[in-house]
């Protein structure tokens, strides 16, 4: 009955937050902003982080299994048992690069994450109004994010994530503060269901204008009827739902194929294609991928087609070390066996000391002698002479 009614409460914490999230944002966001492109500041931060992520038309929310679940779900690194470090590259067109650096670190009371999110462009010439050059222009922007992520059972995860976001367009700058908010459930074996918000803040004031930040709101659910801590070779399909702030739902899906647990396939395609075809592709290599092992290094690649301009290819690095919780909590009850075990000798030996000195003491013979009198030093004053006047003794 108690089961029964825990995983009521996971649905309805879980609709009622995707309801509010989903339904309340949209509507409020469109409320102070026109609709379509343009319309948002820092908007940086809608682009895909992650070349696995990416190579799955970013049907992330509902996987969100490693440390680029700090860009889609922050609840996904409460699952996460081992630390990793993220580093991405894109390049869209020569002088614009797009960099973002991620960290978590799993401890016993919750999975703490960091990231760097930066948008770099190069300098480019500037023209007035009337076509003339003035100077050259440079651009940046970046977001430096704070995540957390509470596991509250087996199945379930919460998280949330605070970040300072900074633009710079030649000498005019703009900064805010934003926040995340994401849930993670796994109803049953192989199955996921996520949400998350992103960018819930004030916007960036330029001058004398505020622009409001992208608000997105994401639904996911992945499957993987294998599971991989039992097959060498599985599968996940994955499904999202995105809502950005004044634009339209797009849908994504995407399948990832794994051989051997080490090789990947990836094929996704969504809705809201722009210009190009929508699909996305990419492959990855994970080098060492054993629990047991103190590392493990895996290098992804995807390629995305939203047209002429927008084909964009993206690589990136994972690095998981350390040991995983249950490793470091067996690792400290051996090592306090061992020190108990290695002392245990030591402490017997002093009891059988004590018993020996006590069973000594018990059988040692109790002499009746009168004890013998203490010497007594006699001055030189009392000394008499002996009775044939030769010497002097005692009286």
């Amino acid at each position: 009955m108690l089961r029964i009614v825990g995983q009521r409460a996971k649905v309805a914490v879980f609709s009622a937050l995707f309801l509010c999230l989903g339904g309340s944002l949209p509507v409020r966001a469109g409320s102070f902003a026109g609709k379509g492109e343009g319309t948002t500041s820092a908007d940086f931060l809608r682009l895909p982080v992650g070349a696995r992520p990416s190579g799955m038309a970013e049907a992330f929310t509902g996987v969100a299994d490693d440390v680029h679940a700090l860009a889609y779900n922050p609840a996904g690194i409460a699952f996460l048992a081992r630390q990793e470090l993220g580093l991405v590259h894109d390049s869209y067109a020569p002088g614009i690069n797009h960099e973002w650096l991620g960290y978590v670190h799993p401890l016993r009371f919750g999975t703490y994450g960091l990231a760097m999110n930066v948008f770099l462009v190069d300098p480019f010439d500037s023209y007035s109004q009337f076509d003339t050059f003035e100077n050259q222009t440079s651009a940046m922007d970046a977001a430096l994010q704070f995540s957390y992520g509470l596991r509250i059972s087996d199945s379930w995860a919460v998280g949330g994530s605070g970040k300072y976001i900074t633009s710079r367009l030649n000498t005019t700058k703009a900064s805010t503060v934003a926040g995340d908010l994401g849930t993670l459930w796994a109803p049953t074996r192989g199955v996921r269901l996520g949400a998350s918000v992103f960018h819930l803040g004030n916007g960036l004031r330029y001058v004398s204008e505020t622009s409001p930040l992208p608000i997105t709101t994401r639904l996911g659910a992945s499957w993987t009827p294998y599971d991989p801590r039992d097959f060498m070779h599985y599968f996940t399909l994955a499904l999202d739902g995105v809502q950005v702030q004044g634009h339209g739902v797009q849908v994504s899906g995407a399948i990832e194929l794994w051989y051997q647990g080490i090789m990947a396939l990836r094929l996704g395609s969504r809705s809201d294609a722009g210009a190009g075809t929508g699909y996305t592709g990419g492959v990855g290599l994970y080098v060492f991928r054993d629990p047991h092992r103190p590392c493990e290094v895996g290098f992804d690649y995807s390629f995305t087609d939203a047209g002429d301009f927008a084909q964009t290819h993206r690589a990136s690095v994972v690095l998981k070390f350390g040991q995983t919780l249950r490793e470091e909590r067996r690792g400290t009850v051996i090592e306090w066996r061992r020190a108990r075990d290695q002392a245990a000798p030591v402490r017997q030996r002093e009891e059988r000391k004590r018993e020996r000195e006590k069973e000594r003491a018990r059988l040692a013979p109790q002499s009746s002698a009168p004890e013998p009198e203490k010497y007594q030093p006699v001055k030189e004053s009392e000394m008499i002479l002996s009775p044939d006047y030769k010497k002097w003794v005692r009286p």
